[in-house]
């Protein structure tokens, strides 16, 4: 159960860390169509060719991303006492607090876990760091246990060029929930949750959290999620798009690699609804 109050609160916080993060991704990016290329995912496909799309990743992973959004955060309550009243009692698996909180843990695992969200996000990190956009970047091409580090090196390590993004990062991500929620070693006890993989390597430092703490990082990790693909599609209709009428070929420059250390310039062109992007302008767009 998310409190309203709490939503509310850390809704501002996430939204402040989100317009700090692309403003700095708008003013450090090494051409001005990367941004565009990370709402259209850009990659490489089989051939080597550059591509838009859902890429090497995986449908499903663009699949679970929509099902993420569409099923929402969770219920909500009006009563800041929920976890006061709810949490204090015995638990045997089946009381609404311990429902609700395990499907909560579900969803915290399936964001961080998402090949697509860490893709885009990483293009994110890249972008601010005034890095070329990385078209050959494959998250599910990583080693086993790979994203854990991937997400500690090459986002949350690199996201402190945007303090209050790298803050509450900081405070949404611990790698120990998400793999206690893989493997099922956690447990409601009265006024928290208990991690059972405490210890269990140099990262697993993290014993109990208490059900107000979880609501904040849960709710920060799905704000997080919501918003980059929200903030992403904003700029694609309130940018690009009006940007694209305005020039003569009705297209917008963006950079594909040439070979490893050379870049062309070539252009995307939208569809009439503005919702895709192609190489290639149809006839009916």
């Amino acid at each position: 159960m998310i409190r309203s109050s709490c939503l509310k609160k850390y809704e501002l916080d996430v939204r402040i860390a989100l317009h700090e993060l692309f403003s700095l991704c708008d003013y450090k990016m090494v051409h001005k169509g990367d941004l565009l290329l990370c709402y259209q995912n850009g990659f490489i496909n089989f051939g080597n060719d550059p591509c838009v799309g859902i890429g090497n990743d995986g449908y499903n992973n663009f699949q679970k991303s929509n099902s993420i959004s569409f099923n929402g955060i969770g219920n909500i309550t009006d009563d800041d006492n929920y976890f006061k009243q709810e949490g204090s009692g015995f638990f045997n698996g089946i009381s609404t607090l311990e429902k609700e909180i395990n499907e909560e843990k579900i969803t915290y695992l399936a964001i961080w876990e998402n090949a697509y969200f860490l893709r885009i996000f990483t293009q994110l990190v890249n972008i601010g760091n005034a890095n070329h956009y990385d078209w050959n970047l494959e998250i599910g091409k990583l080693p086993p246990n790979g994203k854990s580090k991937h997400i500690r090196e090459k986002i949350i390590n690199r996201l402190n060029i945007s303090p209050k993004f790298h803050e509450i990062i900081n405070n949404a991500y611990v790698g120990q929930i998400r793999n206690a929620i893989a493997h099922s070693q956690y447990t409601l006890v009265q006024g928290g949750i208990v991690y059972n993989n405490y210890k269990s390597d140099k990262y697993s430092t993290l014993q109990s959290l208490s059900f107000e703490e979880w609501e904040k990082k849960y709710i920060y990790s799905y704000l997080i999620f919501i918003g980059i693909f929200q903030v992403l599609k904003q700029i694609n209709y309130e940018v690009y798009i009006p940007k694209s009428k305005r020039t003569s070929i009705k297209g917008i420059p963006v950079l594909i690699p040439k070979n490893e250390k050379e870049w062309t310039e070539t252009y995307l062109y939208p569809n009439i609804k503005g919702d895709v992007w192609r190489f290639v302008k149809t006839i009916n767009d």
